[in-house]
């Protein structure tokens, strides 16, 4: 894999608002008792309320003792990661797949973004596609694209039973989950043109 950082690569335009809504939503979250429950409780069905309650005690306990992996930083080089394989939180099938995408694309894009990897435009600094954990890649597709995809290449969510579908929507309309059989090189120079854009 090629880790030579990119030339003139500008990072995550954080002021850009095109960046408003993936910035929130990968944003990294604080842990409550709540959003602890929450992920657990589809798991936890067919199980008392009692049992949940110490599982989120147990969870909440493993924090309070630490240590804590600090929360990533919002934009750095991939140059800038000890382990680009295994240490961005993702499959390295995903990020392979990415890194493909990003060596047919005019600029070198690749990045992490809040601890994770991602495409963004070198000159705008918008980002236009995220690889997330096991669920897949998710990009930024100008309308002409979405209008005209085949929608069995394209999803709003993903399944991941039993919890909740794990929802892209909230990024921002433009955001979509790519499926494996998508023209996904021709649709991230869509992205990547997108991004390239002025501000609008």
């Amino acid at each position: 894999m090629k880790l030579d950082p990119p030339v003139n690569h500008r990072g995550i335009a954080a002021e850009d608002p095109r960046n408003a809504g993936p910035i929130d939503y990968f944003r990294p979250r604080t842990p409550t008792r709540s959003s602890i429950r929450a992920m657990l409780a589809p798991y936890y069905s067919s199980k008392s309320a009692i049992d949940l309650e110490e599982k989120v005690d147990s969870v909440l306990e493993k924090i309070a003792r630490g240590p804590i992996r600090p929360d990533p930083p919002l934009s750095r080089s991939l140059a800038a990661v000890a382990d680009p394989v295994y240490g961005l939180g993702t499959h390295p099938d995903i990020i392979d797949d990415m890194w493909r995408l990003d060596d047919s694309l005019p600029g070198r894009c690749r990045w992490v973004f809040w601890g994770g990897p991602a495409l963004v435009h070198p000159q705008t600094g918008v980002v236009f596609a995220v690889g997330i954990g096991t669920f897949g890649l998710v990009m930024r597709l100008p309308a002409d694209v979405l209008n005209a995809a085949d929608p069995d290449w394209l999803s709003v969510a993903v399944e991941r039973k039993p919890a909740a579908p794990f929802e892209i929507g909230e990024a921002g309309p433009e955001w979509r989950f790519v499926g494996w059989k998508a023209p996904r090189a021709l649709w991230a120079r869509a992205a990547y043109d997108f991004a390239g854009e002025a501000t609008p």
